[in-house]
């Protein structure tokens, strides 16, 4: 029995609360809150308030956009907010977002996650231990000194898991070599899972000497449902328009044999909306990067990634479609995962 997990979403903390009661009645193994236009962890404090069973997630926090000691201390307080139910998910996220919209450092961004990861563990080691210093750490990009700092985490603290989203390989190999377990990407195709992202987590394992079956593998995916085949695919272009318009992404789109169609969308959202440049987008590359078809079709296809996998959430196209549709492709998806 697969294991999903859904988003939180927005809203006043009335309406992220009573979603969050609803994922808990519904038997969904976790909630998941994201970042974007504000860090990820208020929902999550508010969504721990309102259950107590349902998983906290973290997807993604944007590992260079605050000190990698915040994310630690930010971690262990909503730990500690929701007896011990959280879960760091944390990515490098779209250079161009971290460095335009943030201002901050990102390259190289293996090296800068690894040491991100090496810092959180520091600190959430401490505050398991109950040791009364945190050790200075001196790395290649993060320098931190803890002088005069006395750790005061409580006493229920516990080393939070972490979890690594990951599109390509290299990272993959990171969360392989280094995390509690690993997020996949909402637009990986089953291709790039099983022969891509799949082997370089095993890689990463083998390097340091780790047992990969211990990674928690959670992966996303999105979700276009619809009697009529190309319905559901042209509903899920908006989330291809989306992502091949970042221009870090090149490689993977490229590696599907859709180089040219991400040039073209890169240089026509130079000028044009979103919406502007669906159109843009053939049926073929919707169908490889989302799961589209009928509710049987895309039951199945569910069923084979889940093999794979020890956790799922599944979410309908979030670019480029109406909110009523989408509503109803999230109520459709509920009714197909859960019954």
């Amino acid at each position: 029995m697969p294991k999903f997990w859904a988003p939180i979403g927005r809203g006043d903390a009335t309406a992220i609360a009573d979603r969050a009661r609803q994922l808990e009645d519904r038997g969904y193994a976790g909630a998941i809150g994201n970042q974007v236009y504000g860090p990820p962890w208020a929902s999550m404090a508010v969504t721990a308030s309102a259950t107590t069973t349902l998983g906290l997630q973290s997807g993604i926090a944007m590992a260079f956009t605050r000190s990698p000691f915040e994310t630690a201390c930010a971690a262990l307080e909503l730990d500690q907010i929701s007896n011990g139910r959280f879960t760091l998910g944390l990515g490098t996220a779209p250079k161009t977002w971290t460095e335009d919209f943030f201002d901050e450092a990102f390259d190289p961004p293996i090296g800068r996650l690894r040491e991100v990861i090496e810092i959180v563990r520091l600190v959430c080691e401490v505050a398991a231990s109950g040791d009364e210093t945190i050790p200075d750490y001196h790395g290649t990009h993060y320098d931190l000194s803890f002088a005069g700092l006395h750790p005061n985490f409580g006493s229920d603290a516990r080393l939070v898991p972490i979890w690594i989203a990951a599109l390509r390989e290299r990272l993959c190999e990171l969360a392989g070599e280094t995390a509690d377990g690993f997020i996949g990407h909402s637009i990986w195709s089953r291709w790039w899972l099983l022969e891509r992202a799949l082997p370089a987590v095993r890689r990463g394992a083998d390097r340091a000497g780790r047992n990969v079956d211990d990674l928690h593998v959670q992966l996303w995916l999105t979700a276009s449902i619809d009697a009529d085949r190309d319905l559901a695919a042209r509903r899920a272009r908006g989330n291809v328009a989306f992502y091949a318009s970042i221009p870090s992404y090149h490689s993977y789109f490229d590696a599907h044999g859709f180089g040219d169609l991400f040039n073209t969308l890169v240089e026509a959202r130079r000028s044009q909306s979103l919406a502007q440049v669906i159109d843009l987008v053939p049926l073929e590359a919707a169908r490889t990067f989302a799961v589209c078809g009928t509710p049987d079709e895309v039951g199945a296809e569910i069923e084979v990634i889940n093999e794979h996998a020890d956790s799922l959430c599944v979410k309908p196209p979030l670019w480029g479609i109406e909110q009523a549709d989408a509503a109803h492709q999230a109520e459709q998806l509920e009714q197909l995962l859960l019954g």
